[in-house]
Parts: C-alpha cells; structure tokens; sequence
C-alpha cells in the first residue's frame, strides 16, 4: 500500500510537471503586460455589453476640454462624474456627456432602433409576444431555421423596410481591393435631418445635432453618445466642438470595451 502510494504521487508530480508555464515571458504579451493578456482575443470586448461604462474624467482628459475650449491654466475646471456620463464646468459654462444607458445596448441593431425613435422621429415596431422589448424584428427572409446559414436577414427591420440590394456592376465586391464596398458594409441607415435634428455625417455610425439645446447626439456601433455644449460659442462653434468631444470619448470607448 505504501508503494502504491509513492508511485501515485510521483506520477502526479510528473503530470504537474508537464503543464505548460502559463507565466513564463512567452505568455507574458512580450513581458509587459499580465501573463493571461496575451490569451485575450484582441478586439473581444469591443462590442461588450456586459460592462459599465468608465467615468467620463476617465474617457475625456481635462487637458483635452481645456484645449478644445482654449481655457488658460488658471481658469478652475471642475469635474463632476455622473452614472452615465459627467460635467466639466468653468464659470457659467459647461459641457455635459452622457451616454444613452449605463451599459451599451446588446447590439448595434438595438442601438440603432433607440437612436431612430429618439432623434430620428420613426415610430416604434410593432410588437410581439415573443419580441425583444428593446427591438422587435421581422420574421427572417427565409426558414424555417435559417441560423448559420448565412439566411438569417430580416425581410423588414424593426424602423422600416430594408433598402433593396444594389446588384449593379458598381457594388460589385469582387471589383474592389477590400473586397468590400461602402454600400455592401453599411450596418445602418444614414441619418436624416429632421425639424428638429440635423444630420451630422462624418462622425460615428450616424449622428444628429440639436441646435436648440446644443447638443450632438452619435451612434456608433451599439453606443449612443449624447454631448451638450452650454457655453457662450455661437451655435456653429459649439457644434464644432462637441463633435471632436464625441469623437474622442467614443474612440476611448471602443480601445476599452
């Protein structure tokens, strides 16, 4: 019984052995991160909706709103973090960033439905008893079971009737060197300007600006950024302005998730 004993405990000792050093330099991201970082996939928490977003002094430096404000080093900016965003105030300015929800949406089709109802003036889908609260879809072009088939298209989305397909020569994606074209990529519908909300292009997914309340609101990916603008800039700076604040939240945004 003894031996036995011995012989057992030197197999396992040898078996332990023959693990792989999960610490060792070669997992260890080239020595400079955590020894399970390099294990990480990179990009998986890009579209994470499980996680809460950052405090907004964490997203947005200081020194960043006082350049884009041109506020010298003497000017007091006090920074208040919020549940979903925070202000930065100096004398009777200040700009206010927040996000839709405490937490991005589950996808950016979800994002996109929110954002359409809020600034967009579409109506909400109608729904059914087996429907997503957050978004109801259509039924799936084809079936009956369409998943990994690559079928799973809805015939009509949640905000309206799917753009038809461009079949012409010119969205031909063999032709290009991506083998991707813009229109074959897009994920989402270009905003429109609305009376009270105009289109903003260039930034994010899609976004609007309400000049009413200077705000910018952007969709990108499944975020919704909202940044109010309540200083004294004429409408067209302040405009300006929020928009590089969105940007560069939303670009700190995805480089953590």
């Amino acid at each position: 019984m003894k031996k036995s004993a011995i012989l057992f405990s030197i197999t396992l000792l040898g078996m332990t052995s023959c693990r792989p050093n999960v610490t060792d330099d070669a997992n260890d991201a080239g020595g400079t991160a955590s020894p399970y970082l390099a294990k990480q996939v990179v990009g998986v928490r890009m579209l994470s909706s499980d996680a809460p977003y950052e405090k907004a002094s964490n997203l947005l430096a200081e020194d960043l709103v006082r350049g884009t404000f041109e506020l010298g080093g003497d000017t007091e900016l006090e920074v208040v973090d919020e549940k979903q965003g925070g202000k930065f105030i100096w004398g009777k300015n200040e700009v206010d960033v927040s996000f839709a929800t405490q937490r991005p949406y589950q996808s950016i089709y979800h994002a996109e439905y929110a954002f359409d109802r809020m600034y967009q003036n579409k109506p909400a889908a109608k729904m059914t008893m087996d429907a997503d609260p957050d978004m109801a879809e259509k039924a799936p072009q084809s079936g009956p079971a369409p998943e990994g088939t690559g079928a799973e298209q809805p015939a009509e989305s949640a905000t309206g009737t799917i753009e038809k397909k461009d079949a012409s020569a010119k969205n031909d994606t063999a032709s290009s060197v991506s083998r991707q074209t813009a229109v074959a990529a897009r994920l989402v519908t270009p905003a429109v300007t609305t009376s009270r909300f105009a289109a903003y292009p260039g930034l994010g997914d899609k976004a609007v600006w309400d000049a009413s309340t200077k705000t910018m609101h952007v969709l990108l990916n499944n975020h919704i950024l909202n940044v109010r603008v309540n200083t004294s800039d004429n409408v067209t700076m302040a405009r300006q302005r929020a928009a590089i604040l969105a940007n560069v939240m939303l670009d700190e945004v995805l480089g953590s998730h």
